[in-house]
């Protein structure tokens, strides 16, 4: 099992509609299982947001990535450039 996490860095004056277009268009997948989180005391500027989803293969990482996280990084380019910043990363559970 897999946590694939995105996180989003928000200027302020803008964070809202990408809240929003997070929520419309990847919190409410019927395809994933999301959590949208709010990091609580960040140490950036702004806002940061995170995306969780727990995936079972390596194959429905890619798959989220293509559906969800590409058309994300293609809005954040046209309309939020230097405004919005984004990473993911990748966890795997370990076994106890």
């Amino acid at each position: 099992m897999f946590l694939y996490n995105v996180s989003v860095i928000a200027e302020e004056t803008i964070h809202e509609e990408v809240v929003s277009w997070i929520q419309d268009n990847i919190v409410q997948s019927q395809k994933f299982e999301v959590h949208f989180l709010e990091m609580l005391q960040s140490p950036h500027d702004g806002m940061t947001y995170c995306i969780q989803v727990v995936l079972s293969t390596e194959e429905h990482i890619v798959d989220f990535q293509q559906v969800h996280l590409f058309p994300l990084q293609q809005l954040i380019a046209e309309g939020y450039k230097d405004k919005v910043f984004l990473f993911d990363s990748t966890m795997k559970y370990l076994k106890k």
